[in-house]
């Protein structure tokens, strides 16, 4: 049964049908696959989510016997975005707390905040559009390499070489033009 052979109703019809008879399997290997219930439940949603665009689109060739496999692998990739990105998170709020035990000041300015996240605006803003863009994407709006790929409509291997190359000059002209204390 292809799904662009068939009208709406057809459509919800063969989406349940495949859905019942797939999702359990699913969230096992999605529980396997996270730390948590609710991410194991994130990510087979976004899974699903990103099937259903796949199809939609006509990416996906091979009908109904490819769904299973893709989203098995979307889920994997997503699971370990996903424990990458709270991997980051912890260490970072870890160094942030233990940087506040060295250096604990009684009153934290905004101001400070607001100068340094003005001069980090200041160099992102000379680095080439395309470098700032995936910076953008990947440290403020925590998107993954591969979705960065399909918001920018480029390879996956171009993105996070860009992304490499952009932190590198990014740290560059940190260096040569420190945050004023």
């Amino acid at each position: 049964m292809e799904i662009e052979d068939r009208d709406s109703s057809d459509t919800a019809v063969v989406w349940d049908a495949w859905l019942h008879a797939n999702s359990p399997r699913l969230m096992l290997y999605a529980r396997q696959q996270t730390r948590t219930e609710q991410d194991a439940e994130d990510v087979l949603q976004e899974a699903l989510v990103q099937l259903v665009h796949a199809v939609e689109l006509g990416e996906l060739r091979g009908g109904q016997e490819q769904w299973l496999p893709w989203v098995v692998s979307a889920i994997r990739h997503l699971a370990t975005d996903a424990a990458r990105r709270q991997t980051t998170r912890r260490n970072y709020e870890e160094s942030a707390d233990a940087a506040a035990d060295v250096h604990n000041p009684w009153l934290r300015s905004t101001l400070d905040d607001e100068v340094r996240r003005r001069h980090v605006e200041g160099v992102l803003r000379t680095l080439p559009p395309d470098y700032a863009e995936v910076l953008i994407l990947r440290i403020w709006e925590e998107l993954s390499f591969r979705q960065i790929a399909v918001v920018v409509g480029d390879k996956l291997h171009t993105v996070t070489s860009r992304y490499r190359r952009a932190l590198g000059m990014l740290r560059d002209k940190l260096a040569a033009n420190p945050i004023p204390e």
